[in-house]
């Protein structure tokens, strides 16, 4: 019976996850199809998503300077990454080629692979805060990353297929819910990842 709390916390963890995953994801697709894309897409998304899970976090009782920390080095991670895609990272020619040789169109192949890119650098730091405590940084770092551009790359094509059927009818104010379903999908596959990982902090605590 003492297993049965433990099950519901983590099935309520994970609901809470993916719902704040999901509102910011929706919060982000609002603003960049009202008026703030560059500034959405380049520089609050990080911000916005960082702050929301940093929320689950306080509602869960994590405490602790580096949990304090999650949502500043979520929001300079992702604007690191979108920063530096937007220099360096051309797309096209290889969008062009997998169009040709695959199929689909050109804006699904460029959100499923442009997403992980610019997820890598918020994914790195939220991993350096999450094994911070455990002799596991190394491990837990490779599978957050990993579930992290894993989300990001399913959120990005989610978005392209839902877009390119919701998107033009949807009022503006409404189309924030393609985006939200997105990120549920992103909440959904890292949230399984941190589950584990604070699995792993509370095996952790009880060795030490």
């Amino acid at each position: 019976m003492a297993t049965q709390p433990l099950r519901v916390k983590k099935i309520k963890f994970l609901l809470a996850w993916i719902i704040a995953n999901s509102i910011g994801g929706f919060l982000i697709g609002f603003l960049e199809n009202n008026g703030a894309q560059f500034m959405a897409t380049l520089f609050f998304s990080g911000a916005i998503i960082g702050s929301l899970q940093w929320a689950v976090f306080r509602w869960i009782g994590t405490k602790g300077l580096q949990w304090t920390l999650w949502p500043i080095v979520s929001a300079l991670g992702w604007i690191i990454t979108t920063a530096l895609s937007t220099l360096f990272i051309h797309l096209d020619s290889l969008t062009e080629t997998l169009v040709s040789q695959v199929g689909l169109w050109e804006v699904f192949w460029l959100n499923l692979l442009l997403q992980p890119v610019w997820i890598i650098c918020m994914a790195i730091a939220q991993g350096i805060i999450l094994g911070y405590h455990t002799r596991r940084r190394m491990r837990i770092l490779g599978i957050w990353l990993a579930a992290s551009c894993l989300g990001a790359a399913i959120h990005g094509a989610t978005n392209a297929v839902l877009c390119s059927q919701f998107c033009q009818t949807l009022p503006k104010l409404l189309v924030g819910i393609v985006a939200a379903k997105g990120w549920a999908i992103y909440g959904i596959i890292t949230g399984l990842a941190m589950l584990w990982t604070l699995n792993q902090m509370l095996t952790n605590d009880q060795n030490s």
